[in-house]
């Protein structure tokens, strides 16, 4: 499911243009020396984006969380590693020219565990 949903939000980002120079991403124009008010009250390094060193460290231990997290997740589910086997040795046997569209076929297609299943055979030789 999280690699279909992910392919998905790729690809929806990627049907989206990039907003020309001189346009917000409704397609609006800017408007030469106009600044929100909202800049002008902010401080100078919140107006730019930088995090305070709180903010910082608040996202460090959120990604630390997060990779310890997909671990134990990849460690209980070990049928993981054989579905991405399967799929990287496809990739590289077809050499698709579009590999994102592949990639959304492989994993959405309805016999994927049979697929992987017995490829995953074939080569442990069982």
């Amino acid at each position: 499911f999280w690699l279909t949903f992910s392919w998905t939000r790729y690809q929806l980002m990627s049907d989206l243009e990039e907003p020309t120079a001189g346009e917000d991403l409704a397609g609006s124009q800017l408007q030469e020396g106009s600044e929100s008010e909202e800049t002008d009250t902010l401080p100078e390094e919140e107006a730019l984006g930088v995090l305070t060193e709180e903010q910082q460290d608040d996202l460090d231990e959120t990604k630390i969380q997060i990779n310890m997290d997909n671990e134990r997740y990849l460690q209980a589910h070990p049928e993981l590693k054989d579905m991405l086997g399967v799929f990287v040795h496809q990739v590289l046997e077809t050499k698709p020219e579009n590999i994102l569209r592949f990639a959304g076929d492989f994993f959405t297609r309805s016999d994927l565990h049979e697929c992987v299943v017995k490829k995953t055979e074939e080569v442990r030789g069982t």
